[in-house]
């Protein structure tokens, strides 16, 4: 009976396992000491991306790079830009391996002829700055995840979510969060009217930035400040699910 009273859970209860899964298996692989005293919430501000002033597009396109890799904690990567042209196929990526993969001491090694990692994007996205970020955010996740042996949680079918989530992990949840979902403006034709990044479900992303945010004890009012405000009432959700129901999964991700 007194069930009917309980709340619904934010998520289903195999989507919130696999993220705090996901969680435990970045912080066993991708650096607990760089995420717990290094990691910041970066944020669409003057304060992380102070390069609006810079003449050129590609000049912003790099600038913004550059703090994407600084903030991930992979400044030693070495990746080379691609802008995307009609009828271009994406670049393949090459065999990566890594003992550090991140912070001032991490390294790759490539094992091919081809010295640096491409990141590819689309230009029309330099008039979408927050996408863009996000979308660098993704392919840095995705070639971290690709350096260690360790597998990916729920095997390798869910790369692409566990991508998603290293990117959150390493800071970008705001982005990630923001652009899951966006619709088509300006009556471009071809595109849907709803546009979709990522493998996350928007509410996952949501989840995932709510566990980042209780695991570096980030004030809501924080990150609410640069969250839709669609969202928000489906954060504040997550965040009194985390603390009141999940505390044992939290304090397991702690000791790592």
């Amino acid at each position: 009976m007194f069930g009917l009273f309980r709340s619904k859970p934010v998520l289903d209860e195999s989507s919130t396992e696999w993220l705090f899964h996901a969680y435990a298996w970045a912080l066993a692989n991708f650096g607990s000491e760089i995420f717990h005293q290094d990691t910041i919430l970066v944020t669409p501000t003057n304060r992380h991306f102070p390069d609006k002033s810079l003449d050129t597009p590609e000049q912003k396109v790099s600038a913004a790079f550059a703090r994407v890799r600084d903030y991930a904690g992979m400044q030693g990567w070495p990746c080379e830009l691609t802008a995307l042209v009609p009828d271009m196929e994406p670049p393949i990526p090459p065999s990566l391996s890594s003992i550090t993969p991140r912070g001032p001491q991490g390294t790759v090694l490539i094992h091919e002829e081809k010295q640096s990692i491409p990141i590819a994007f689309d230009p029309r996205l330099i008039g979408k700055p927050l996408v863009l970020i996000a979308v660098f955010a993704q392919q840095l996740a995705y070639h971290l995840g690709r350096a260690i042996k360790a597998e990916v949680p729920g095997g390798e079918d869910l790369r692409g979510p566990a991508s998603d989530l290293l990117a959150v992990f390493m800071g970008f949840g705001l982005f990630l969060t923001n652009s899951a979902m966006t619709a088509c403006r300006g009556g471009c034709s071809g595109c849907a009217p709803v546009q979709k990044l990522g493998y996350l479900t928007e509410g996952e992303f949501v989840y995932a930035l709510a566990i980042f945010c209780v695991l570096k004890d980030i004030q809501d009012a924080e990150v609410e400040l640069h969250l839709k405000k669609t969202l928000q009432p489906f954060f504040r959700k997550a965040i009194k699910e985390i603390k009141e129901t999940r505390g044992d999964d939290i304090q397991r991700l702690r000791t790592y």
